[in-house]
């Protein structure tokens, strides 16, 4: 029972913070959705492009937890400090480039997303605020992955409830104009969101700096993480996960262009579910990611042993928590889907359409979720899930869907087939490659050792 104790101590603190993170995506749907389905819809076209470029900056973080986990594993401190700081150097670099090049081509994106000028012009005005949150976030997500590969993501979930009651404060007083506050509809969410960020990271910054030294910053982890080779066996790590983050999220990104393009109403339809299929896809993230710091920390300390347990129970808790999810989501469909009645009446019976897509979706990403990033990612095999999620999305998925949209033009509910059948295809070469053994690599033993750095 030990492991599943180990799994949930991480899990329920890691999926809280996911889900109250994917939470502000539902809230600013729900908030907005007084305002009008084209509201609704430039909202999740500019949420589907930050989501996109943040995916970028997640890679990074996703690979300094691997390399923080198998540090942690093998009590070696210094490194773990080191890691920290090369993390925070490639993130920001990335962010800086990602938020310029968004800047500067937002209204193209905005119209490749919809064919409707309306809706595009409003998402432009919202991409352009909201973005520079991907600035902020660069700090954040790599003291956020440090706090995790240490094993205290209590703190990451604390300061975030904080973050989160300021967003949706702002909100309230930004969208809507309550309290002498200019209403400023769609850009008051944007604002809210930048505002609420910045602050928490701040917080966040000081409270590393006065607890946490293990991951604060210091001259002499600095010059060690300018080292060439660290940086080269940190890349051979990073780029696939970054190259698979964007892979995947540029497949999903493309879903919902396919969606803006067949009308307006399943894109308003699918900008309501998608806040909702990622809040409580969280919970299903929670374990995954809680799996993958256990994971690498045994891979770290070499007890080969416990690490079959660990895969084995972490495989058995996917499972179970994405059957739970679908369960509660199905008796409890009609008053979440009722929430959203004051959008069009078509617009409310696609969302009733496509629901049981999304429930059969959640459980399927459930158990790859856990399998890709939280056990082949954890030990190094960075490169297998790439590749796979490239041939699944890109050579698998996008091209169904394409031809059900366009050459036979089913309406969207079977469109979103093509998203389930991605899943599916990732199941068999995942369980395989678990089994094989081959992704386990001890990158604590690969990275060259640091020079003392002070505590």
């Amino acid at each position: 029972m030990k492991p599943y104790k180990d799994i949930l101590f991480l899990a329920v603190p890691i999926a809280l913070h996911s889900v109250l993170f994917a939470s502000l995506g539902f809230i600013d749907t729900f908030m907005l959705s007084a305002l009008g389905g084209d509201t609704v819809a430039a909202a999740g076209i500019g949420s589907r492009v930050l989501w996109f470029i943040s995916n970028v900056i997640v890679g990074i973080s996703g690979a300094t937890t691997i390399f923080c986990a198998q540090y942690w594993g093998a009590k070696d401190k210094k490194n773990l400090n080191v890691s920290i700081h090369i993390g925070m150097i490639h993130a920001v670099i990335a962010s800086s480039v990602l938020v310029t090049c968004v800047l500067l081509f937002r209204d193209q994106i905005a119209s490749i997303m919809t064919n409707d000028e309306t809706i595009a012009v409003m998402a432009t005005d919202y991409i352009q605020i909201s973005i520079l949150c991907v600035l902020v976030t660069s700090f954040s997500v790599i003291w956020g992955a440090g706090l995790r590969a240490i094993q205290k993501p209590k703190l990451v979930l604390y300061l975030f409830v904080f973050e989160l009651v300021m967003n949706v404060s702002l909100n309230y007083l930004l969208i809507f104009g309550h309290f002498g506050f200019p209403a400023l509809g769609l850009e008051g969410a944007a604002w809210g969101t930048l505002i609420a960020r910045s602050t928490s990271t701040l917080v966040l910054f000081f409270y590393v700096n006065a607890r946490e030294k293990i991951l604060c910053f210091s001259k002499a982890s600095f010059a060690v993480a300018r080292d060439k080779a660290r940086n080269i066996t940190f890349a051979k790590i990073a780029l696939p996960i970054i190259g698979g983050e964007i892979i995947w999220s540029g497949g999903i990104t493309a879903y919902h262009t396919i969606y803006g393009n067949i009308d307006g109403t399943a894109l308003a339809a699918m900008s309501i579910l998608a806040p909702l299929e990622i809040l409580l896809g969280s919970f299903s993230w929670g374990c995954a990611a809680a799996v993958g710091v256990l994971v690498g920390e045994k891979i770290g300390a070499n007890k080969q042993e416990e690490l079959s347990v660990y895969i084995r129970a972490g495989l058995i808790s996917s499972i179970t928590v994405g059957g739970t999810i679908v369960g509660i989501l199905w008796v409890a469909q009609k008053p979440l889907i009722g929430l959203f009645d004051g959008v069009e009446p078509e617009v409310l019976n696609a969302v009733h359409l496509l629901f049981p897509f999304i429930l059969a979706s959640i459980f399927l990403r459930s158990v790859t979720m856990t399998s890709m990033s939280g056990i082949l990612k954890s030990g190094g095999d960075t490169k297998f899930a790439m590749n796979l999620d490239l041939v699944a999305q890109w050579f698998g998925a996008i091209p169904i869907m394409l031809v059900l949209a366009f050459w036979f033009e089913l309406p969207v509910q079977y469109v979103y087939t093509a998203v389930l059948l991605e899943e599916a295809l990732k199941m068999i070469p995942v369980i395989l490659r678990i089994r094989s053994g081959k992704w386990i690599k001890n990158l604590s033993q690969d990275m060259p050792s640091a020079e003392p750095t002070p505590a």
